[in-house]
């Protein structure tokens, strides 16, 4: 066994000072101590950053160092993707698959299944489309979106040994659809919609849990017209990712959505594009259409928001810095919560007892250090086990 500290434990629940991790051989947490009850045979490793906190887990992950997801949905093309994530603190992400041939699917999910057990952090798959409305496109291409039917349920594999996301306009799919994709062992959020409250309701019924983006690419609030974005603020089922980097959301609209939604409810994810990781690139292709990197955003020819160059760390620098989430909350957004909403939490977004000790360590102004995932710290520029 083995024990950490730092000058501050963020558990998640609670804040500890003066406070140690035991990790078992294992890679789980089998206690937190006071620093000076740690036995002597345990050997403890006093981290120099600030903070430790339980690693971010990122469920909208589309590319890092270079790499599309959905272009080369390989094992390899994730691993070099997961490389990047872990210098931002992730320890867990869903790669993403963009709306694209149907047969890619399959293989996406296959080559998913094979880096959980080969690349640390994997956690599974979200396939963001194809089952979205045109009107919502985003970047996605429309000759790419689908309608479902059940000749293409074959093409929803979940993983076998992950979790598996899949983000669907819910206006479009029929109560029975949804819970047939659920009976499979798979998630579903709402996105890339035109869905109202009533929509909303009937999907929620019918097992959806969540809303991926809020605010983009679906139908807006307005006074007399509640919209996707109402219908997710005020049902308090349904948890709400959002892109803290700016440009997706406004710092205010981002804190009115804090404030509307109830603790646990809304997550902090990345939508990170190829060039995460590599300031070099300056252009890069995706969804059939060059997307352009300029003024810390990726945005197509008609400079509609391509993804983002964002990631978890600086989101929740962002919560904390310019929208005055205090940082407690911004963590959890980042870990405890995300956790949560994929089922995660009772074994991850914790550092408690019986979790997986898969841990963040930041400095002073919240940039990572170190990671540990189940136990193991991997060093964040090599990307190799220490």
């Amino acid at each position: 066994m083995r024990a950490l500290t730092s000058t501050i434990i963020h558990t998640g629940i609670r804040d500890l000072t003066d406070y140690a991790i035991i990790i078992q051989e294992n890679g789980f947490i089998k206690a937190l101590v006071p620093t000076n009850d740690v036995p002597k045979e345990i050997k403890l490793e006093r981290i120099s950053a600030r903070h430790l906190a339980p690693g971010f887990i990122d469920l909208q992950v589309n590319g890092s160092g270079g790499f599309m997801f959905g272009d080369q949905p390989t094992d390899d093309c994730i691993n070099t993707i997961a490389h990047y994530q872990h210098r931002f603190g992730v320890t867990g992400f869903l790669p993403t698959l963009i709306s694209g041939p149907l047969e890619v699917m399959s293989e996406a999910t296959k080559a998913v299944d094979k880096a959980i057990k080969n690349t640390p952090g994997v956690l599974g798959i979200h396939f963001e489309g194809p089952f979205l409305n045109p009107k919502h496109t985003g970047i996605h291409e429309v000759k790419m979106l689908k309608k479902y039917n059940d000749s293409l349920e074959c093409h929803i594999t979940p993983c076998k040994f992950g979790k598996t996301l899949v983000t669907l306009a819910p206006e479009l799919i029929k109560n029975t659809q949804i819970q047939n994709m659920i009976s499979k062992g798979i998630l579903v959020a709402a996105g890339h919609t035109s869905a109202g409250p009533a929509d909303i309701s009937r999907a929620t019924e019918a097992g959806l849990t969540g809303v991926t983006h809020l605010f983009n690419a679906m139908e807006q609030m307005t006074a007399r017209s509640p919209g996707t974005v109402g219908a997710a603020l005020t049902n308090d089922a349904l948890w709400c990712s959002i892109i803290a980097d700016g440009f997706h959301v406004h710092p205010t609209t981002l804190l009115a959505a804090w404030r509307a939604k109830p603790p646990g409810k809304l997550i902090l994810v990345s939508d990170s594009m190829a060039p995460v990781g590599k300031k070099s690139m300056t252009k890069f292709m995706s969804c059939g259409q060059e997307i352009y990197v300029k003024d810390g955003k990726c945005t197509n020819s008609k400079n509609k928001l391509a993804g983002s160059l964002g990631t978890l760390d600086s989101a929740v620098r962002f919560c904390v810095t310019k929208v005055g989430i205090p940082l407690n909350e911004a963590l959890r957004m980042a870990s405890t919560y995300p956790a949560k909403a994929i089922g995660e939490d009772n074994r991850r977004g914790l550092i408690e007892p019986g979790y997986v000790a898969d841990l963040v360590s930041l400095d002073h102004k919240l940039y990572p250090q170190k990671i540990w995932i189940s136990g193991t710290e991997i060093n964040i520029n090599t990307d190799k086990v220490l």
